[in-house]
């Protein structure tokens, strides 16, 4: 991670993303962008591959810094413009730029401003602002939400002063905006949002702590995930961020707007979740696991055994899909099926919707090796599309590691830059789950950074540097309180011989922390009082509802309680004494048929407490209810005296007098209900599956003509949408060449302006001719002396004007381009002196003679011309 001096020693970068109509914003933007800031400024277009830009000498004219077209290897520079170049698109490794040339055959739409923008995304976020200015299309809206994501801002100009607003507008629907300001504004706000970054935490360490767990608290109400799990500076900085990109000087300030702003309380928790990742980032460290792990795994594992992955955090999905790839490559080296299941869990729901989705830039895998490109990917509209056949060996599901429960059976954990964001409490408790979740033998890949904690005596390092691990024991650990946080059974650390305790209480949400305390601990004493008494004056027995669920046991009852194989369903035939099963079932069926009364039954107990042994077994019904379930108490009395005993039963056998034969007859009957009831229901699902067949049939048919028409329609569709990009394309294209020619033309009015001004200030009229003697420039002076206008302009001097009479101007013109020299002629005309000169001028078909006419009578048309104009 780039460290906060690196993050403020880095050059500002200021990327503006530009189209049709954004000539007029740049100017306007340019014009109010400081010159000696320090900023680098880089400016991408949509160009015409055979037109040259004319953008340099246009911004030249509105700001100083310096202007230089990219080019391949140039490195960012402060207080400069770079222009990208046509046909070309512009990218950045670091700081250096990477060009690369447009092929001729892709016919795919290019997206210059979307590349730059994530390649700047990648580079660090961090003092990088991303700028979208009027133009068509949707071109910079997915990079400006990359920049956003690496921890940069997106600023837009505002839809009512752009005139293209399809490029803003998409940027706005994505959410990942900053500041909509006019293009006039945005330095200034960029010099801000700028400021802010820059800025110390020491403001909000000197504020109040009520505040910041007001917001944790928001936060957890609204999104269910407790933050003060994690470590404290990250929280301050993360919330410091939102607080500075929406201009409040107070964190008591962005608390009150955090409560009536949704829309901010969304913005700050996508912050707080850090979700950076990228397709084989780190790679010699995914080389070691490859090495270490994958190889090992798949060649000790059965062919038919399904390897099981677990990636916690697994952001937008690309960790978990470089760890598909590379188990695939290693089971395609073995020449196995790829058999293997990877579950990728976040907290963060749109991450995960993203992740299952399978769709990036094409960008985003541009460093993976062109065969690993061809064999899991697949072009798509909006980049590529991961393989379906590696898609469907990932689950993406929401998971908090926090607080939901554990995967079991795991060959593989990779959490990779988790845990360094965790307090000391967090980390052991998310570790805790990792050992239990992992089979014996299992791997786990942690990040550069992280360790293992207090977990040494379980794991075994196999690669130290890049944090490879082997679980080495068959130990199988879980942090009580994570159970009983969630609201089910507990933990209630029952193994034989064991007396059994209460759950151990969940850690209180934020909201309980400061309040309410006193009854809370009269609550407690209560219970623990409670518990006293049960284990002085309860008999050992058992409680459990009708349908077999154990709620609790009290006693030497522990003896005949097993927790330990099975932590996730407490029935009676999952943690009661196989012994037990036949009484306890007999009583359960007996209450059921409505015989409420107490049921006794002798059993024996073969293996427990070192010896065999006869048990007591009572069972009878209580009032009470849990959850609508009836409770059943079942007794547990132990009996010494077994010769007696067998003696009674041959005399009650004698009698006629065989309890066991009742029993039996009440599970002969239960059994035949089930058996009747199992029968109906098979030819319920027989007719069923017969008629879901028939209409599968059907389906079938059907559906298999709608895909067909689908595909066709698509393949359509594609076309269709692919020209009109085209189209937009060459729009866009076409609206900025126009831009720039309309700017041309006015700067050659203006230019025409002032050659015409500086003519009436010498007091010269001027003709200009082509070398067939046709009029092609005219001043007012000029035209006023020898009655010419506008529309003669084209046409030989011979036949139009009037002529002084001591010399003619055609046949002066006429000698001076015969003989490449200047003549001249003077005389009186209109009773004043004047002088008329020819000066020929060029070479070839572009020879030209320019007629210059002065004396006393142009000075006093001049003066009265300058008049005129005042």
């Amino acid at each position: 991670m780039t460290s906060a001096d690196e993050r403020n020693d880095r050059l500002p970068l200021i990327a503006l993303g530009a189209s049709a109509g954004g000539l007029d914003p740049l100017e306007a933007f340019f014009s109010a962008a400081p010159a000696d800031a320090g900023w680098c400024f880089v400016v991408l277009q949509h160009l015409s591959p055979d037109y040259r830009s004319m953008m340099d000498e246009l911004l030249a004219r509105k700001s100083s810094l310096e202007i230089r077209h990219i080019e391949e290897g140039a490195k960012l520079a402060p207080n400069t413009i770079f222009l990208n170049p046509p046909n070309t698109l512009a990218e950045l490794d670091g700081d250096t730029f990477r060009l690369t040339r447009y092929d001729d055959t892709d016919r795919r739409p290019h997206l210059p401003i979307d590349a730059f923008f994530y390649s700047m995304a990648v580079r660090g976020g961090a003092r990088s602002v991303a700028v979208v200015l009027s133009g068509s299309g949707a071109d910079g809206a997915r990079g400006a939400v990359e920049v956003q994501r690496a921890g940069g801002k997106v600023v837009v100009q505002s839809p009512a002063e752009a005139k293209f607003t399809s490029m803003p507008r998409a940027v706005l629907a994505s959410g990942s905006v900053d500041r909509v300001l006019d293009a006039g504004d945005i330095p200034r706000a960029i010099a801000e949002l700028l400021e802010r970054e820059d800025s110390p935490d020491a403001q909000l360490r000197r504020m109040p702590e009520d505040p910041t767990q007001a917001i944790l608290h928001l936060l957890e109400r609204e999104h269910r995930i407790d933050f003060s799990a994690y470590k404290s500076p990250t929280v301050i900085r993360r919330i410091e961020r939102r607080q500075n990109l929406r201009g409040l000087d107070t964190i008591e300030a962005y608390r009150d707007l955090l409560l009536d702003d949704r829309e901010a309380l969304e913005e700050l928790y996508h912050d707080m979740l850090i979700g950076v990742t990228e397709f084989f980032r780190d790679p010699d460290a995914m080389q070691s696991l490859s090495r270490n792990a994958l190889v090992t795994l798949v060649s000790q594992s059965d062919p038919d055994t399904e390897l099981r992955i677990w990636v916690p955090a697994c952001a937008s999905g690309e960790e978990a899909y470089t760890i598909a790839i590379e188990l695939s490559e290693v089971m395609r080296a073995a020449n196995r099926e790829p058999n293997f299941r990877i579950i990728a869990t976040d907290v963060h729901r749109p991450s995960v919707d993203h992740a299952a989705a399978g769709i990036y830039p094409a960008r985003a895998i541009h460093k993976l090796p062109e065969a690993l490109r061809q064999r899991y990917f697949i072009e798509h509209r909006y980049g590529v599309l991961v393989d379906p056949a590696l898609r469907q060996k990932v689950i993406f599901s929401v998971h908090d590691v926090l607080s939901d429960p554990p995967f079991m059976r795991l060959d593989l954990i990779s959490c990779r830059n988790l845990l360094i964001y965790f307090d000391e409490e967090a980390q052991a408790r998310v570790l805790s789950m990792f050992v239990f979740g992992l089979r014996k033998d299992g791997f786990l890949f942690l990040g550069s950074s992280e360790t293992v904690g207090h977990h040494n005596e379980d794991f075994t390092a196999i690669d130290a540097k890049w944090r490879v691990f082997r679980k080495s024991t068959d130990r199988r650990v879980v942090d009580t309180a994570l159970l009983a946080g969630r609201g089910g059974h507990g933990s209630f650390g029952g193994h034989r011989g064991n007396e059994p305790g209460r759950p151990r209480a969940a850690r209180p949400p934020l909201a309980e922390v400061d309040h309410d305390q006193e009854p809370r601990r009269d609550r407690d004493s209560l219970l623990r009082g409670y518990d006293a008494l049960l284990k002085r004056f309860a008999p050992s027995s058992i409680l459990i509802t009708l349908d077999g669920t154990v709620l609790t046991w009290f006693g030497a009852a522990s003896a005949y309680v097993d927790t330990m194989s099975n932590l996730a369903a407490w029935t009676v035939e999952e943690i009661i004494h196989p012994t037990l099963h036949y009484p306890i079932n007999v009583g359960v069926e007996r209450l059921r048929n409505g015989e409420d009364g107490l049921y006794e039954r002798e059993v024996r107990i073969p293996d427990v407490g070192g010896d065999p042994h006869d048990l007591l077994v009572r069972i009878e019904p209580l009032g009470g209810r849990a959850d609508g379930k009836r409770f059943m108490l079942v007794t547990l009395q132990r009996l010494d005296d077994a010769e007696d005993r067998e003696a009674e039963r041959v005399v009650r056998l004698a009698a006629g007098e065989d309890p066991d034969h009742e029993d039996r007859q009440v599970l002969t009957r239960r059994i035949r209900e089930l058996e009747r009831d199992l029968r109906l229901t098979e030819e319920s699902l027989q007719y069923v599956t017969e008629r879901l067949e028939a209409s599968g049939e059907e389906l079938q048919a059907s559906n298999e003509e709608l895909q067909a028409s689908n595909e066709e329609l698509q393949a359509s569709n594609e076309e269709l949408q692919s020209s009109n990009e085209e189209l937009h394309a060459v729009n866009e294209e076409l609206v900025s060449v126009s831009a720039e020619h309309e700017r041309k033309i006015d700067l050659l009015s203006d230019l025409n302006r002032d050659t015409e001004l500086v003519f009436q200030m010498l007091d010269i009229g001027v003709l200009v001719l082509d070398a067939d003697l046709r009029l092609t420039r005219i001043t007012e002076i000029c035209g006023r002396l020898l009655q010419l206008e506008r529309h003669d302009i084209g046409r030989p001097l011979t036949s139009v004007g009037v002529r002084p009479g001591f010399a003619d101007p055609a046949e002066l013109a006429q000698t001076a381009l015969d003989s490449g020299e200047v003549r001249e002629a003077r005389g009186t005309f209109q009773g004043a002196e004047m002088t008329m000169r020819a000066v020929p001028f060029g070479s070839g078909p572009k020879r030209g003679v320019a007629m210059l006419f002065s004396g006393p009578y142009l000075r006093e048309a001049g003066k009265k011309e300058r008049h005129d104009t005042d």
